[in-house]
């Protein structure tokens, strides 16, 4: 079974990266037969995804959640799962190539940091610790997604202002509905991440723990709330526009990224007061 675990760390973010470029040569060439293999590649990635989760799940028995690399790999499953649903519902693949490049990276970097046995403790058994787990990572599924949004409103904004109408003005959605998805990503985070704080908290309780503000990832997380709910609340008052909204959605997924990589180094486990 390890084994395959270690299979699994080499194959998906290999089948991700060719997903993502069959993605690509829609996107640039307007390839349909690209874009139909990359859409096989993604489809295949995520089945693959799913059972190295159910494998995991097995192997250790626990929510595959106990290590900052089991972390970043359900984050990616999280947020190809969701943008399945999106290019399902909205019939609009031109976003796929950078979605999926984010799906990548995080399963990357999932590969990279991977250590075995992840820490076998009961706490991560308790209910608790499955709720407010599933809310956080969902929640950094829908950041990553803003990110992604917003990445491509820059850049068509970017087209639109100096009136060179090329690539991203041909092929992607009006700035109103990159926009729209930004935003709703964003408040769709915050309320994840609030719900898993709140989970988290009486996790703690549960654990009858005193001294969770000495821990990394829950400072990590506190941040993340604040860094989002200011951006939602100064877009609210008018005080930002979309423009500033989506760098803060760019500079938040930096962050993110570079927190887990920085918590992975000073801790061994998802909570390093476990």
């Amino acid at each position: 079974m390890d084994s395959l675990i270690n299979a699994a760390n080499v194959v998906l973010p290999t089948a991700y990266l060719a997903a993502a470029v069959g993605y690509a040569t829609l996107f640039y060439a307007r390839s349909a037969r690209g874009g139909l293999v990359g859409s096989i590649c993604f489809r295949a990635a995520l089945v693959l995804h799913l059972g190295f989760l159910i494998l995991l799940t097995l192997r250790w028995k626990q929510y595959p959640a106990a290590t900052v690399a089991q972390a970043l790999t359900v984050t990616a499953f999280a947020v190809a799962i969701v943008y399945l649903f999106l290019e399902w519902y909205g019939r609009e693949r031109s976003t796929g190539l950078w979605i999926l490049s984010l799906v990548f990276l995080f399963q990357l970097l999932s590969s990279l940091t991977w250590s075995a046995p992840p820490p076998n403790l009961k706490a991560f058994h308790s209910s608790w610790f499955g709720v407010h787990v599933t809310l956080a990572l969902f929640g950094y599924a829908a950041f990553t997604l803003s990110g992604g949004y917003g990445f491509l409103f820059l850049r068509l904004y970017r087209e639109l202002k100096l009136g060179r109408f090329q690539t991203f003005f041909n092929r992607l959605p009006p700035l109103e509905v990159l926009d729209r998805m930004m935003t709703g990503a964003l408040v769709s985070g915050f309320i994840l991440f609030s719900g898993a704080i709140v989970a988290g908290a009486a996790w703690a309780e549960s654990l009858s723990l005193t001294r969770w503000f000495d821990d990394p990832w829950s400072i990590v997380t506190l941040a993340t709330w604040l860094f989002y709910g200011a951006a939602l609340a100064l877009r609210r008052l008018r005080r930002w526009q979309a423009r500033q909204t989506a760098v803060a959605s760019l500079v938040g997924i930096a962050a993110i990224l570079a927190s887990l990589l920085v918590v992975n180094s000073v801790t061994s486990g998802f909570h390093g007061f476990n």
